[in-house]
């Protein structure tokens, strides 16, 4: 259900309805402030401590404002002054007095900012007044006269209230003092209700804007709701239980009968929708819709349970990209198990301290491999640190060959496409050349998966690319460049390359690179000197492909 836009309103000191009415309206909260008490040592007579207090900035735009007076204020424990920085006035306690309660003060302060024509709904608990000395500080350890201010607890409501404690109610009989009876535990005050002069009885009779609710037994008002122009209504309540729930029938079913004005989003004729009250052919479309809504719910519950096992099973290749240490070494292990190597193995590293990360043995060849994940890019020795392993490897395993390589996550907080690709120097890559090693990043294993799924080049072919020195490309071995378009036309899909030594026929498959994206498409025909040909190996010819490529666009073919 969409929350209703009016009334805001505002608890104070409740958490129960705070969690109860937020769900349909919109509710701020705040607190009457932390009580505190103090201890005194030997020679000293006076304390210091500061008024802590929560209350939204806004209040005057809440309608609604609901106050229990019986729950406890947080308190705190103050063995030394409380004087936070930059605080300008403090209050200030004489020996005896240990315990500072903020509450009356609170509620003065929130009595000035609150609308004029607002709903107080008030929990009442026992009647009380307080005296604060307010001092202001004028340097460190150095303070004004005090200044002397009295606050009750009722400062904010028409009546005057005393406190006085029992059990027995009586009930006025209306709909609201019903209610409110069957939430009632008992009371703590008794109520006052302002009077104003009758001039008919030349009297002062009972303000007839204030209505008795619930009274005690010797008559006396323990719940009322009441009006002035001045402050607007209230409600006062005694000991309820099961609050949350007694202000939620009021908000919604009883107040806005009574005060629609404060309650204009209020359904008051909502019952007339219940289910008693429907067609049949109304209900059945019910239930066809809760079937739907019932098997939709399934669906994406089933779709969702598919996505996040699916997330788990290619993790690794995000893993790829943004991991480092162990957690990384298992994604590449897991990428070449994928890749189709039948013994990969991460090293535990309890061989020896220096050692690589992972061995894969393919046949007569023994791949030994560096790990690394970096936020920056390698340096000359930990692309040369995969070889230091050879020797000892090529003593263990005489009949293989030893292929040492050192494959990096580099820059791993950078997004991938804007890194430094290749991320070696030249020198870097000459010396593994030279050294016969290869250097490789998982940015390329993240690519060349892609590739491979998409049909463009093979496992098989992958896993034969990886025997090389240097910067290794992933490429297949067979896979040269014959050139690259020089003119494209869209609508033959034909593009014009000069070829050299290098056989292309109808019907043959060619290999388009271009920013990185590679497409495979076949060779629907051929055109030398304006003629069309089966086969052509030299020359500038035309090519139309069975895809649309475009201009600038590598191309590549397998050679036999």
């Amino acid at each position: 259900m969409e929350k209703y836009k009016e009334p805001q309103i505002y608890i104070v000191n409740n958490r129960e309805i705070t969690e109860r009415l937020s769900q349909n309206y919109i509710v701020a909260t705040g607190d009457m402030g932390v009580a505190k008490t103090v201890e005194y040592e030997e020679y000293v007579n006076k304390r210091y401590v500061d008024l802590e207090y929560s209350m939204i900035n806004n209040l005057h735009e809440y309608s609604v404002v609901i106050i229990d007076l019986q729950n406890e204020n947080d308190t705190r424990h103050c063995l030394e002054d409380d004087e936070p920085d930059g605080i300008p006035y403090l209050f200030e306690l004489s020996f005896p007095q240990k315990k500072f309660r903020p509450s009356p003060l609170v509620l003065s302060i929130m009595k000035d900012k609150l609308k004029t024509k607002v709903l107080k709904i008030i929990f009442a608990g026992s009647s009380y007044s307080e005296k604060y000395n307010i001092i202001e500080v004028l340097k460190q350890n150095q303070y004004s006269y005090p200044s002397e201010e009295v606050h009750n607890i009722y400062e904010t409501i028409q009546a005057s209230a005393t406190s006085k404690f029992g059990k027995k109610i009586i009930s006025d009989n209306s709909n609201l003092a019903n209610l409110i009876a069957k939430y009632v535990k008992g009371y703590n005050v008794i109520f006052e209700l302002p009077t104003k002069w009758d001039r008919t009885s030349q009297k002062s009779i009972t303000d007839p804007n204030f209505l008795p609710l619930l009274k005690n037994q010797d008559g006396e008002v323990v719940s009322y709701i009441g009006y002035s122009e001045n402050s607007g209504y209230e409600l006062l309540l005694p000991f309820c239980e099961k609050k949350d729930e007694l202000i939620e029938r009021l908000v919604t079913s009883v107040l806005p009968e009574i005060l629609p004005d404060f309650f204009p989003e209020s359904k008051e004729f909502e019952w007339i929708k219940e289910q008693d009250f429907l067609p049949k052919e109304i209900l059945e479309l019910e239930k066809e819709r809760t079937l739907i809504q019932e098997q939709y719910n399934s669906k994406i519950k089933s779709l969702n349970e598919r996505r996040n096992a699916i997330d788990q099973k290619y993790k690794f290749l995000n893993d790829l990209l943004i991991e480092t240490g162990d957690k990384l070494v298992q994604a590449v292990c897991t990428y070449f198990k994928w890749l189709g190597f039948a013994n990969v193995e991460a090293i535990d590293g309890n061989e020896d301290i220096l050692r690589e990360d992972i061995q894969i043995l393919e046949d007569d060849k023994l791949f030994i491999i560096e790990v690394k994940g970096i936020g920056g890019t390698s340096t000359d020795a930990e692309c040369s640190q995969v070889a230091k392993h050879r020797r000892r490897r090529e003593k263990e395993h005489r009949d293989k060959e030893i292929l040492p390589i050192y494959i990096v996550n580099h820059q791993r907080y950078i997004r991938p496409s804007l890194r430094q690709n290749p991320p070696f120097s030249d020198n870097q890559i000459d010396y593994a050349k030279n050294d016969e090693r290869g250097l490789l990043t998982t940015w390329q294993l993240y690519n060349q998966y892609k590739l491979i799924e998409n049909g463009i080049f093979t496992k098989k072919e992958t896993r034969e690319s990886l025997d090389k020195w240097g910067l290794i490309s992933l490429l297949p071995k067979n896979l040269i460049r014959v050139g690259i378009y020089e003119e494209y036309f869209k609508k033959p899909k034909a593009g014009i390359l000069t070829l050299n030594n290098v056989k292309l026929e109808v019907g043959k498959m060619i290999y388009a690179k271009k920013d990185g994206k590679w497409i495979c498409t076949s060779i629907v025909s051929i055109q030398l000197n304006d003629k069309d040909v089966d086969q052509v190996d030299n020359g500038e010819v035309g090519i139309v492909t069975d895809i649309e490529l475009e201009k600038g666009y590598e191309i590549f073919v397998k050679i036999e």
